[in-house]
């Protein structure tokens, strides 16, 4: 029964559409506040609700981590809390005044990003996104 079980779960393993994406975060203030990495997977969803995400310490000037996807569309944000109120904190006209990064390293100049700008097809096994806060 053991032996079905392992067999059952090894296949189910091997012929998952998992994917692997690992996000690089560089530019980071090393020791200041947290950085979050938020994943989304639809236009509708873009900038309100994320996906998956995750919240890293601000130890290296580079991060990384990794999130389990399905094969698909996705866009990546990321932005550097600096001071820890676990809100990305926005300025006159909506322009963050933390560092922020997106996918495809889209930064805009006069507008919020579209999900399009930032939208990555993950397809390979293990893909990376590398996104530069500014």
């Amino acid at each position: 029964m053991i032996r079905i079980c392992l067999s059952l779960l090894l296949i189910i393993f091997l012929t998952s559409d998992s994917i692997k994406l690992r996000v690089v975060v560089k530019n980071v203030q090393v020791g200041k506040g947290s950085v979050f990495v938020a994943v989304y997977n639809d236009e509708k969803n873009f900038l309100k609700k994320a996906f998956v995400e995750k919240e890293l310490a601000s130890s290296n000037s580079q991060l990384e981590c990794f999130f389990d996807l399905s094969k698909g569309e996705y866009a990546v944000v990321v932005y550097q809390d600096i001071n820890d109120n676990k809100k990305l904190d926005l300025g006159l006209f909506s322009i963050p005044k933390e560092p922020t990064g997106f996918s495809n390293n889209f930064h805009p100049r006069f507008s919020k990003p579209q999900f399009k700008d930032a939208s990555i097809e993950l397809k390979e096994p293990s893909d990376t996104s590398i996104i530069e806060l500014k």
